[in-house]
């Protein structure tokens, strides 16, 4: 396969010597190429592109040697040895790298290779019209009672010798003319013969190539050849050459005017003339170029000619693509020495016809991503996605079934719809219960808007609570699904954040900066400092439909917004809700609503009141209110309080309220176990309610421990390991103070220092503390054992 790649790159029909065999490391090159590279090397080397899947070692050599014609024309640059075969450039994959962004002028790259020698045109059809000439070869095969074959040339006074018939004149004859000048002679002086008459070879004739070729000059070629054969073999046109107008000229006069985009764009080459000798082919520089780019099939540079138009550059450039948008196309010209910017609707017939100038740049542009006619449903649902938007249609049209539509950790209660509004896009956002807008519930199935968005939130704050409460099974399915809900859900954030350069993180510092940087406050500037039960979450722990991760976009997106009396249009609630935290304002925003938002309340909510904290601006001052609620009443749907933006509820809890707490006892009680005990619950109270000790007990033996104290302890010995470690190594390296062990053998036992678990007792004379009567008797704590 080596010496196949190797005969591909030389493309020489010769004999292959030592001194023309590519390096290894040039093959190498050629192997790393891709496909197409590799096809348009040997193309541009004479080579069959297929060869390079139907040939094999053994063969390659000796096939392409007499299947192939030699080859004259290479790239551009080609250097050639001492033997007229082409040097393999070091760097073959520099030769197709090349600036996908920058334009260029169209049609140049045809005709550009680099030409060695001149190729006769052996086995070309010879056209009728085609004028036979001094040096042409006829074939004449004479049949009947016998059978001849004559090869004769033209001889320089135009005539050929046909043996036993004699001289016959047939130079400036047609070749069909010719044809039935041999054969009715033979017919009428040859008694029983006919003849079949074809071309030989062909003559070679003179012409001059002059103008912006690449290299001009006088060239021999066949007779047969035409302008663009001229143009190849002179190795194509310069950077500046015209492309519209290459003249043919003989005796001095204008015989063709080659317009080579007929031929590149319509396949026409009506005037690309068969050449005479002595004739002239002449390349004028180019004139003016327009540039057309953007939505197109064809970017390019094109050469004017005429009164050309905006259609004709479309057509230039092989028209628009699909997605391109027709009604305003930019036009840049220059007028006065200045250039100017103007829209053209190339939907318009009288905009298409609109003459182009030289320097004219056009840019089609494409259609905007934004879909029309459109609904978004996103979140915790089976199948998110873009929806069709009809005039009247309502939530449950797009959510059907709160099985079939929603996934297993969709929060039934709390749904948004987004949607903007005027010519600034601010967002106004629509709460409703989810549940009950699928059951047709009036006032919770809302009607849509074209372009709305239906946001859908899951129960679950972070990944691990969802991966506790879900199933094995479910989770394994939407991982499956995740990619395309992914991208979707990028789509979704990007929609409300066009500058966004980063997402939230779990750090505060990097979410006030990012704030900053968008010259929005952050969220804790508006409500104040979160509560030291509102734990921050990085960003990579959140569940993928967590309101934080849904709500984020929309709020940072909202903060520019503001309501009718100047505040932020953002609400906060805190205490015993479920998801407490910073929520937008809903229309008709509520305390119901807000707390709905919020997953509802725990178990642990004081009911009968809770409390609204509100920022009241007047012209210079701020005035802060407090508001009273009944929360049972409000649940319970008897009333309601309508909410303003930075308004902040805080939920109440129980007086007095606890979680449980649990105390272990083991060993020799009456009643071993765990205990649920009460606030301020004291050691001796829990004996008590145990049973007291078994006669075996040993009290003087008793081991307290306490979780709080185990930390304590192991916070301890770190730093009393760290301490130890700099001593350790501080005086082996000053030389000072005694040390009988190594610094490795140091490190070894402070590792075992640290990995021994600890153990957290507290010390207590437990018979003396029983006797006391309650006297400095222990208050318990969640997580104590005896």
């Amino acid at each position: 396969m080596l010496l196949l790649v190797a005969v591909l790159v030389l493309g020489n029909t010769a004999t292959v010597n030592a001194q023309s065999m590519p390096s290894q490391a040039q093959i190498e090159q050629l192997k790393k190429l891709p496909r197409a590279q590799q096809e348009a090397l040997a193309r541009q080397f004479g080579i069959d592109p297929s060869m390079l899947d139907s040939l094999n070692s053994s063969s390659s050599g000796s096939n392409s040697k007499s299947s192939q014609q030699e080859n004259v024309i290479f790239p551009r640059g080609t250097r050639f040895d001492k033997n007229g075969d082409p040097i393999i450039p070091e760097d073959l994959e520099a030769q197709f790298t090349r600036d996908d962004d920058e334009l260029k002028a169209f049609g140049y790259d045809l005709f550009s290779g680099e030409p060695k020698t001149f190729a006769p045109t052996s086995y070309a059809p010879v056209p009728s019209s085609y004028i036979m000439g001094v040096g042409d070869t006829i074939k004449i095969q004479l049949f009947g009672k016998e059978n001849r074959t004559y090869d004769l040339t033209i001889d320089r006074e135009g005539k050929v010798v046909i043996p036993d018939l004699g001289e016959l004149t047939v130079a400036g004859l047609s070749y069909t003319l010719m044809q039935e000048l041999i054969q009715n002679q033979v017919k009428q002086r040859l008694i029983g013969f006919n003849a079949a008459v074809s071309m030989g070879e062909l003559r070679s004739i003179q012409v001059f190539i002059a103008g912006e070729a690449y290299k001009p000059g006088s060239y021999t070629v066949s007779s047969l050849s035409t302008i663009s054969q001229a143009l190849y073999v002179a190795g194509g046109v310069s950077d500046i050459a015209s492309l519209r107008s290459i003249r043919l000229m003989r005796a001095g006069e204008v015989i063709a005017d080659f317009d080579l985009y007929d031929l590149l764009l319509k396949g026409d080459a009506s005037d690309d003339r068969i050449l005479q000798s002595g004739d002239v082919v002449f390349i004028p520089a180019r004139g003016d170029m327009v540039t057309v780019k953007g939505q197109v099939k064809r970017p390019a540079l094109y050469e004017l000619k005429g009164d050309e138009t905006l259609e004709d550059a479309l057509r230039f450039a092989g028209g628009s693509e699909d997605d391109a948008y027709l009604a305003s196309a930019q036009l840049e010209r220059i007028v006065r020495g200045q250039r100017v910017i103007s829209t053209v609707d190339l939907t318009s017939n009288a905009e298409l016809s609109k003459k182009l100038k030289g320097g004219d740049v056009l840019t089609l542009r494409q259609v905007s991503e934004s879909l029309n006619n459109s609904l978004l449903l996103v979140g915790a649902v089976t199948r998110p996605g873009h929806y069709e938007w009809k005039p009247g249609i309502r939530i449950n049209d797009i959510l059907l079934d709160s099985r079939q539509d929603l996934l297993e950790q969709a929060d039934l209660g709390y749904g948004l719809v987004v949607r903007e509004t005027g010519a600034k896009r601010d967002l106004s956002l629509y709460q409703f219960n989810v549940a009950e807008a699928i059951s047709g519930v009036e006032g919770e199935n809302l009607q849509l808007q074209e372009r709305d968005q239906i946001v859908i939130f899951s129960r679950y704050q972070t990944k691990e609570e969802e991966e506790k409460k879900l199933s094995r099974f479910t989770l394994t399915k939407q991982e499956r699904q995740a990619e395309e809900r992914q991208e979707l859900l990028s789509d979704y954030r990007q929609a409300f954040l066009e500058d966004l350069v980063q997402e939230k993180t779990g750090n505060k510092e990097a979410s006030q900066r990012l704030a900053q940087q968008r010259n929005l406050a952050p969220l804790s500037d508006l409500f104040g400092s979160p509560d030291e039960d509102d734990v921050e979450v990085a960003e990579e722990d959140l569940a993928l439909y967590s309101r934080d991760k849904l709500l984020e976009p929309i709020m940072q997106r909202i903060q520019r917004q503001r309501t009718g009396n100047g505040n932020t249009p953002l609400v906060y609630v805190s205490g015993e809700v479920n998801h407490p935290g910073v929520y937008p304002l809903v229309e008709n925003a509520s305390v119901s609503r807000l707390v709905e938002a919020a997953g509802g309340v725990k178990d642990s909510a004081y009911l009968k009141r809770a409390e609204i904290t509100r920022f009241e601006f007047n012209k210079d001052t701020t005035q802060t209110d407090y508001v009273t609620v009944a929360l049972n009443d409000v649940l319970q749907g008897a009333m309601d309080v309508p909410l303003k933006g930075r308004d902040r509820l805080n939920v109440l809890s129980i007086p007095e309220w606890q979680n449980t707490y649990e105390v272990t006892l083991r060993g020799e009680v009456r009643f071993p176990g765990t205990y649920a005990i009460k606030r301020g619950e004291t050691l001796t109270q829990l004996i008590e309610r145990a049973g007291g000790f078994t006669e075996h007990a040993f009290v003087e033996g008793a081991v307290f421990t306490r979780e709080e104290l185990r930390e304590q302890e192991r916070e301890r010995k770190k730093i009393l390991a760290q301490e130890l470690q700099r001593e350790v190594a501080g005086n082996m390296l000053t030389g000072t103070g005694e040390s009988r062990v190594s610094y490795n053998e140091m490190r070894t036992l402070l590792a075992d220092l640290l990995s021994a678990e600890p153990v957290g007792r507290l010390i207590m004379d437990l018979p003396k503390l029983l006797s006391a009567n309650g006297a400095n008797d222990v208050q318990l704590k969640d997580g104590d054992t005896l």
